[in-house]
């Protein structure tokens, strides 16, 4: 990597994750007809992920891929520790829809996550400068505790009646509900959507042989 690509890495690899990221996270444990869908199966997977979603700086995900691949039992439980952090963003998220405390053990896996310690600091960037943090620990902790601090930060002080599990009990897709109603029940209208449609039309269909 040289000197501008490196530049570039740093200034777009901000300190606070999006909400899109911490759903997305959350959502890379999906559920088609039922069917849980895993997209984090390997530690390789989880690495490239908060990498792509510009969690964690190249060299970091390099390193640690080098440092699993010696070691598989490190491998293993790091893989297990990201599940457990995004099974208790997503009771975060549920308890939020539902209108409900979260259940106490995802509480205490979030709390001790959002301990993890970074530092602030100036880094150059493109156009001069940009804040961006140090970690001061191990960098996949940092990266899933600025995951957990997107839904932390929604769920205490943002709008959590925004926040969505698709009503299709086949899906459970969790997002954002932007629009102006704050009506939106389907993660995509063309799926979930058409489907929900479908099955009431062949509901009243039924009904209505049946008189």
């Amino acid at each position: 990597m040289n000197d501008a690509d490196e530049l570039q890495e740093r200034s777009q690899h901000g300190h606070e994750a999006a909400l899109d990221d911490g759903l997305a996270f959350v959502n890379t444990l999906a559920f088609d007809r039922g069917a849980a869908l895993e997209q984090l199966p390997g530690v390789d997977d989880a690495l490239h992920w908060l990498h792509d979603h510009e969690l964690l700086h190249t060299d970091s995900m390099v390193a640690l891929r080098h440092q699993f691949a010696d070691d598989q039992e490190a491998a293993d439980k790091r893989l297990a520790r990201v599940h457990r952090v995004r099974a208790a963003m997503r009771e975060l998220v549920d308890a939020a829809v539902e209108r409900r405390p979260p259940e106490a053990r995802a509480l205490e896996r979030i709390n001790r996550v959002l301990r993890t310690p970074y530092t602030y600091e100036l880094v150059p960037a493109l156009d001069g400068v940009s804040l961006d943090h140090r970690h001061d620990g191990d960098p996949v902790e940092g990266a899933l505790a600025r995951l957990a601090e997107s839904i932390a930060r929604e769920v205490s002080q943002g709008d959590p009646a925004r926040l969505r599990i698709c009503s299709n009990d086949d899906c459970r897709w969790v997002f954002h509900d932007p629009s102006p109603s704050g009506r939106r029940r389907w993660c995509d209208m063309s799926t979930c959507g058409n489907r929900a449609k479908a099955a009431r039309y062949r509901e009243r269909k039924k009904l209505s042989s049946s008189r």
